[in-house]
């Protein structure tokens, strides 16, 4: 069997050499005929003559066809482009320059401004603030108290941008001084149907974006309700306002909204100093003016996570308006 295989190979192989030479041969001989002004040229004495040597037809069409191709590709490359960045890029790109073509869609932002432009909208009007009292650690009661020292508690205290984003910050604050009861609480005199963010967890930490928060139904992030003093009962959202904050700094304060249009009690504490790409998608209304350090410590540093997900309770505690001159919680 192995005989044969070997047998059947050399054929194939002395077939396939024995055809390309036929098809050269039958080539040349095609282009030399078909050819009759070259013919002509050479019968006239403009051009020396040509034996019919296979070393001289083989040295033609060689001839022939890289010309060919070095016409085809002056053609291709004629305007100079090498691929899509262009000549030089990688000395551009080093240098800053090439605009959004290299260095990005946001090369041209400028962080400066927009900082001083935020500063002006959190000057309008009278400054209002609301405290969030963040514990990281677990926070059961069945648990005794045994993880009692493993537990840190911090107040961040938030500035709200109430004049030029009225109903965002007023369903902020509405969801902050509403005392809802404990999840596991069968008494309804304690707080009954209300909704707020006390007891409420962050459902994801997102180390290179920020901290969410806010799920004050389902409390793992796939829901929210808006207080029902925005908008009717039934409502569970309200639409956008004009999204007038960058998130140029760390600590600006977002709506978390699935869509446009859609903002219901989702919010996010951004952690990272830029984030442009959340321009023009969620719609900022205050920035973190206390205590920031406790979340980048205990919180993004502290916490491990898995997929996003926390691996230990980051729940609010205790929240309402800040009061100046009130004591910090100490963390």
């Amino acid at each position: 069997r192995c005989g044969t295989l070997y047998v059947a190979t050399e054929r194939q192989q002395s077939s396939s050499r024995h055809a390309g030479r036929r098809m050269m041969l039958s080539r040349s001989i095609r282009l030399l005929h078909s050819n009759k002004a070259l013919d002509a040229a050479r019968s006239a004495g403009l051009l020396p003559s040509l034996s019919l040597s296979p070393s001289n037809i083989q040295n033609e069409t060689t001839t022939t066809t890289t010309s060919q191709l070095q016409q085809y590709r002056t053609k291709k490359t004629k305007t100079g482009s090498r691929g899509s960045r262009g000549h030089g890029w990688y000395t551009l790109y080093r240098s800053n320059r090439g605009g959004r073509h290299l260095q990005g869609a946001y090369y041209d932002r400028d962080v400066s401004k927009l900082q001083s432009l935020n500063e002006e909208v959190f000057a309008l009007g009278a400054p209002e603030f609301v405290y969030l009292d963040i514990s990281v650690g677990s926070t059961d009661e069945d648990n005794n108290n045994k993880d009692e020292k493993k537990k840190k508690v911090g107040r961040v205290v938030i500035q709200l941008a109430s004049a030029a984003l009225p109903t965002t910050c007023a369903n902020f604050k509405a969801l902050c001084c509403a005392t809802p009861s404990p999840p596991n609480s069968t008494n309804n005199d304690e707080g009954g149907d209300e909704i707020g963010y006390l007891h409420t967890k962050a459902h994801l930490i997102d180390k290179t974006v920020g901290i969410a928060f806010g799920d004050v139904l389902h409390n793992n992030g796939i829901s929210g309700k808006c207080h029902p003093s925005i908008s009717s009962p039934s409502t569970f959202s309200f639409p956008d306002e004009p999204k007038v904050l960058a998130h140029c700094t760390q600590g600006m304060v977002s709506m978390l909204s699935p869509g446009a249009h859609s903002n219901d009690s989702r919010f996010l504490i951004q952690i990272v100093d830029d984030a442009p790409h959340l321009d023009g998608r969620y719609v900022s209304f205050g920035r973190v003016v206390e205590n920031m350090d406790f979340l980048m410590e205990n919180v993004v540093k502290g916490v491990f996570t898995k997929r996003g997900r926390p691996t230990v309770d980051v729940k609010i505690i205790g929240c309402g308006v800040y009061e100046e001159g009130e004591d910090k919680v100490a963390a």
